[in-house]
């Protein structure tokens, strides 16, 4: 299965313009934008899972957090989740 990875924009989250200001929101240098540009939820868990990402130094800490269970993702939202972080990270070195 391909998963295609889109970045952030005024298109693919207008569904979020009831909770909150797109433009601050794709000005935001964290992982949420890119987390709910590509289908997840506004939620708790989207949210804590963003905030884990945001203060992890590597993949392998975001993996080994204790606040959330990774590996209790389903293998299609772990490997979509991967190619997020990759390529917001890839984004911030263009």
């Amino acid at each position: 299965m391909t998963i295609t990875i889109v970045p952030p924009s005024l298109e693919n989250l207008q569904q979020f313009s009831d909770s909150f200001d797109l433009s601050k929101l794709l000005q935001s240098e964290g992982i949420l934008p890119w987390l709910l540009a590509n289908g997840w939820n506004y939620d708790d868990e989207s949210c804590l899972i963003a905030n884990i990402i945001d203060e992890s130094t590597s993949l392998d800490e975001v993996w080994d957090s204790k606040e959330f269970d990774f590996n209790a993702l389903t293998d299609e939202l772990k490997e979509k989740l991967n190619q997020i972080i990759r390529e917001k990270l890839s984004s911030q070195t263009d």
